[in-house]
This record gives C-alpha cells, structure tokens and sequence, in this order.
C-alpha cells in the first residue's frame, strides 16, 4: 500500500456492506470510521424543522442536499490531521460531491482511495430484508428499497466512476463472506 495514503472512502450499493467493512478496515488500520448515514440518523433523532427534514428524506431513502453531505465530510477532512487515518462510510453519495471531496483532498494533499464493494441488486433486496429483520432501520424498509437503488444508479453509480477515471478507485467482489470481503479489500490495498 502507498504509505502516504490515509484516507478511504467505503463505496457501494445500499447494502452492499460499506458499514461492516469500514468498521473491520479501522479496527484493522487502527483510525476513526466517519459513517455520514449514522451521523444523519443521529440529527434525524433531534427536534425541530431540520431533524424532521432529514428524518423524512431518510425514510423515503432518498439523498440528502450535496451542501450538507460536501460540508459533513469537509469539516471532517479540515479536523483530521495530515497523516491521521480515516475512513469515511456513506460519503460522496453525488458526482459533484465526489469532485467536492477530491479537490478538498487534493487541497490538503491527503491521497486517498475509494473502496466500491460490488454486489448485484438482487442480493441489495436479500442483504437489506435481513438487516431489515435485525436492525429495523427506517431506511431499509421494503418500499424504500427501489427508491435506494435508482438514487445510487442515477447518482452514486457516476461518483463511483469519476473515482475510477481518477485513479484512486479499488473494486472488490462484494458476493463472499464478510471474512473473505475483508480480506480482499486488504489485499487490494496492500495491508
């Protein structure tokens, strides 16, 4: 692995285990996990107009304003330090906030890599029906799940690709066991 990077961005389908193998690389990596969906559930739980707001776009599974993610994940990036690890899950959702984010990290000159975990939509249907069992996530209800998918065709499927015409993109197989997907992404990386 290039020892100058130390920033990851965890990428993929809804489902797609962006959470578990973000929590496994920093466990491994020993730096902060920074998951924009728990942040933006968190906020949901609050009171008044903007917790209502984002509440209501989480359950309907839809995106949140650029704005709000860009400066999320910017503030974030502004509060780590150079050679600071970290891991952001659920980030860089739109094309322009993934131009965002890299001109943020060209600026700082924090190389990174972006790590898109790959899995068909019918296991996004499987995967999020047993989370659904389990976690009971608003966001994973059945009537949402079509929703989540055009949302990440019509905007994280092109973030996804501006990544990978950067560069910075590592593709893993997502259709394996939660062990072997680790082992992978450690291997794509080169840890």
């Amino acid at each position: 692995m290039d020892t100058n990077v130390h920033t990851f961005l965890m990428m993929g389908r809804p489902g797609s285990g962006k959470g578990t193998q973000g929590k496994l690389l920093a466990r491994k990596l020993g730096c902060e996990i920074y998951s924009s969906g728990n942040r933006l559930r968190e906020m949901a739980k609050g009171h008044g107009f903007v917790a209502a707001k984002i509440k209501k776009v989480i359950d309907e599974g839809g995106l949140l304003p650029a704005w709000l993610s860009s400066h999320m994940f910017v503030d974030v990036l502004l509060g780590t330090g150079q050679k600071e690890t970290i891991i952001f899950e659920g980030a860089c959702r739109r094309l322009h906030e993934a131009q965002a984010f890299d001109e943020t990290a060209g600026w700082l000159e924090r190389p990174y890599k972006a790590v898109f975990l790959n899995i068909p939509d019918e296991e996004v249907e499987r995967r999020i029906a047993d989370r659904r069992k389990v976690e009971g996530r608003a966001d994973d209800a059945s009537d949402t799940v079509d929703h989540r998918l055009v949302e990440y065709k019509e905007h994280t499927a092109h973030a996804i690709e501006f990544f990978k015409q950067k560069g910075v993109l590592v593709e893993i197989d997502g259709l394996d066991t939660i062990e072997n997907v680790h082992q992978k992404v450690l291997a794509a990386l080169g840890l």
